[in-house]
């Protein structure tokens, strides 16, 4: 579950003076595409609508989640999330949504939180989440070299550290430790 919550953000390209006034949320359009490896197999996410609250609509594949669908807001906070229970997939609605980013712009030093309900098949719950932008820093994934904001943060219990590539509107990067399913490294993608 957490590596979908970790699985998108976005922006643009930015210069150092771009950074002064923030990191604006994606555009984001049909058809973008995102590749990862992960500590479970290979994982894609495919834009498939961007309704006109800004609501992004997405597939995503996964060993255990093919072709369901997630949403997200404009800033990549998860509204809409499948989870794999026992051989069935199932959906987990939040609200608020959960906040793996703060509110755009995003700038270094930027801190936020939040509590999100969720429900699942009648079950409900709390995911909690804090987080800090600690920096814009490069860094290579097998997709390139990118500058990237570096997110610390704690999802759910499970911290991690997360790098969020304005080049390509998404997380290049998510460290969660060594041999977790929620780390994963962005290996292609198409933006439009």
């Amino acid at each position: 579950m957490r590596h979908l919550l970790l699985a998108g953000v976005g922006a643009l390209v930015l210069s150092v003076p771009a950074l002064a006034q923030g990191v604006n949320a994606p555009v984001i359009v049909p058809g973008d595409h995102w590749v990862y490896q992960s500590g479970i197999g290979k994982q894609s996410l495919t834009v498939t609508d961007v309704r006109g609250d800004g609501t992004i609509v997405a597939q995503i594949e996964s060993p255990s989640l093919g072709g369901q669908e997630i949403r997200f807001t404009k800033d990549w906070n998860v509204v809409l999330q499948p989870q794999d229970l026992a051989g069935n997939t199932v959906f987990l609605h939040y609200d608020p949504p959960v906040c793996v980013m703060p509110p755009a712009p995003w700038t270094v030093g930027q801190t936020w939180s939040c509590a999100s309900k969720f429900d699942l098949s009648g079950r409900v719950g709390i995911v909690e989440v804090s987080g800090k932008i600690e920096a814009m820093e490069k860094i290579t994934v097998p997709a390139g070299t990118f500058d990237a904001l570096r997110v610390r943060e704690t999802v759910g219990g499970v911290a991690t550290v997360a790098w969020y590539a304005p080049a390509v509107r998404q997380m290049a990067k998510i460290d969660a430790g060594a041999n977790s399913p929620y780390s994963m490294e962005l290996t292609s993608y198409t933006v439009k």
